[in-house]
């Protein structure tokens, strides 16, 4: 198993995740999140666990990087946006579920839904890069 690309992808998966997520949540949906404001932590209580979202969000990159080394055999550009594409229509589709039993604007599942497609593409763009050959 080649550790050294396992540890660069998941780095910058991680990197990546982390500034994706707070551009899309912390700014680009902050207009919904303050309009739906009764469904969420207060602030001050969010920011107690940020050293949790920040441990979830590096576990994500290291299993996501594992997964692509283990499933995806020849490891090509194509193959790493398939693979990205594919994680994002799966995790996309249940963030688009969400909208069934949360009282969400679907406006919001559905930016869930593209956020997280477009995220998973451009890791499957990383990962394509990380362990071209």
């Amino acid at each position: 198993m080649p550790v050294k690309k396992i540890l660069i992808s998941s780095l910058i998966v991680f990197v990546f995740v982390f500034f994706f997520e707070a551009l899309l949540h912390g700014f680009l949906l902050r207009g919904i999140y303050e309009s739906t404001a009764q469904l969420w932590r207060p602030y001050e209580e969010m920011k107690a666990f940020f050293p949790y979202s920040l441990t979830i969000q590096l576990g994500f990159s290291v299993i996501i990087s594992l997964f692509y080394t283990v499933i995806i055999k020849e490891k090509t550009m194509k193959n790493a946006l398939s693979f990205g594409a594919f994680l994002g229509l799966l995790f996309g589709w249940t963030q688009l579920g969400l909208y069934a039993y949360m009282p969400i604007p679907f406006m919001l599942a559905q930016a869930w839904f593209f956020g997280v497609f477009l995220e998973s593409v451009v890791i499957g763009a990383v990962l394509g890069l990380v362990y071209r050959k």
